[in-house]
């Protein structure tokens, strides 16, 4: 089974757990937005761990594969990385970053 983590959970985010869900090999283990968790509008999420902020995802102690980032794009670079310096594998809407040295990094 390979586990994912959604960060942020708007429209892409959701998509991005409805694909994780129909894979019968993958499970969503950690959710994260910087909303609250009841203005969402997810569905069946009840048991899945909520987290506000990526640090607190990311120093959870959840068994994490897979950090799927869905954010809006100036947040992409900044949580890739964090989620590759803590031994996450990355899945990242595009862009990967806004600005050139960012996506180098």
């Amino acid at each position: 089974m390979i586990n994912f983590a959604v960060v942020g959970l708007g429209h892409i985010g959701k998509r991005h757990m409805e694909m994780i869900r129909r894979n019968p090999e993958t499970q969503v283990v950690a959710i994260c937005d910087v909303k609250p968790k009841d203005q969402l509008e997810l569905i069946d999420s009840d048991n899945i761990p909520f987290f506000d902020n990526i640090d607190a995802l990311l120093s959870s102690g959840i068994d994490i594969d897979v950090v799927n980032i869905c954010t809006p794009n100036g947040f992409h670079a900044q949580y890739a990385i964090k989620a590759l310096e803590t031994g996450h594998h990355v899945v990242l809407e595009k862009p990967i970053a806004l600005r050139k040295c960012d996506a180098e990094a």
